[in-house]
């Protein structure tokens, strides 16, 4: 809970100096959400990993792109799984959380065109397109459905008014049609951003000009709606220009890839997956660190390696203390009980 508060200030003052991994427990939705989007954790712990267990009941706004050192699950941590997880993934560097961070920033850094393009080169060689057109269709009428729900379309010209989200172009694609105006079978710029969401999660921010932008490209008659050959002759066009991938392009890929690995992990609690099936940890990261001491020839390769404890629960200290004295790491606990 409000423990985050020091180690917070703890994080700031060795900022680029140790590593300091970050596990949260917290069932405050409005404390995580107001840490998520005013204090860039992402940067300042960008040789570590940021671990938030919310333990709430209300679903959490997050922010559109999370650094991908941050992780969030939902329920409480198991918590020598989730140390020793860490621990393996630093001490062995088969998870080293600054190549993650890194790989992020090189994505953030090329334009959403040559993302978005790089990246559909690599999906449509994992996802079938006819999935991922059908999706998009769905999340079309999905979103014409919704917004006649929530705001009743008036009866003068059978369109949403939406208020513009920036000083786009009035004439681009808005993002809600009714229903009865959503030709069948065909991709609404709703519809699009959706799939984009959905299979390329690994491209990084865009903002709605970006999606537009693309939309119109993919639209090639001027509709308002991508219908199926127009999908048809982009994917193929993304696909002829893979095979000339630039040296450039191709490291763009490559740091897309481990991106996108991010969220199609395994751990099925987790709202931001791991790129490693075993960063959350398990009994094979458990082994690791018991293999490490056990053949370590009397030193103490985790000397290094301490925890301390923000928070007033008696019962999580007491796992802590059990937890790092058989792995020989030192513990301290800082109580709110002045």
């Amino acid at each position: 809970g409000i423990g985050i508060t020091p180690t917070l200030s703890l994080v700031l003052n060795y900022a680029g100096k140790k590593r300091i991994n970050v596990v949260w427990a917290c069932r405050d939705p409005g404390l995580v959400e107001y840490i998520l989007h005013k204090i860039d954790i992402g940067a300042i712990t960008k040789k570590s990993y940021a671990f938030i267990f919310y333990t709430g009941t209300r679903e959490l706004a997050l922010p559109k792109d999370l650094p991908s050192n941050i992780f969030i699950f939902t329920g409480r941590p198991h918590l020598e799984h989730t140390i020793t997880g860490i621990v393996t993934a630093i001490h062995s560097g088969d998870g080293l959380p600054e190549e993650i961070y890194e790989a992020q920033e090189k994505i953030a850094n090329a334009p959403f065109q040559q993302r978005m393009k790089v990246a559909l080169s690599r999906v449509v060689e994992i996802y079938n397109k006819d999935e991922m057109f059908e999706y998009a269709v769905e999340e079309t009428e999905k979103a014409a459905a919704a917004a006649v729900a929530e705001d009743p379309v008036p009866e003068s010209d059978g369109t949403i008014d939406t208020a513009p989200l920036d000083d786009s172009d009035p004439e681009t694609a808005p993002l809600l049609f009714s229903p009865d105006e959503v030709p069948e079978g065909q991709v609404s710029l709703k519809g699009l951003d959706s799939m984009i969401s959905e299979f390329l999660g690994g491209i990084g921010e865009y903002s709605r000009s970006d999606i537009e932008a693309l939309f119109h490209e993919i639209d090639s008659d001027g509709s308002g709606f991508i219908d199926r050959d127009e999908f048809d002759d982009f994917i193929g066009m993304i696909t002829t220009e893979s095979r000339t991938l630039s040296d450039s392009q191709h490291e763009l890929l490559s740091a897309m890839e481990r991106s996108m690995d991010v969220r199609r992990s395994s751990i099925d609690s987790s709202v931001h997956r791991s790129t490693h099936n075993n960063i959350l940890g398990n009994d094979t990261t458990i082994r690791y660190m018991q293999n490490l001491l056990k053949y370590s020839e009397g030193d103490n390769p985790l000397e290094d390696w301490s925890i301390f404890y923000c928070g007033g629960s008696n019962e999580i200290a007491q796992i802590l203390r059990e937890v790092t004295s058989k792995y020989n790491i030192d513990f301290a606990v800082e109580k709110f009980d002045w």
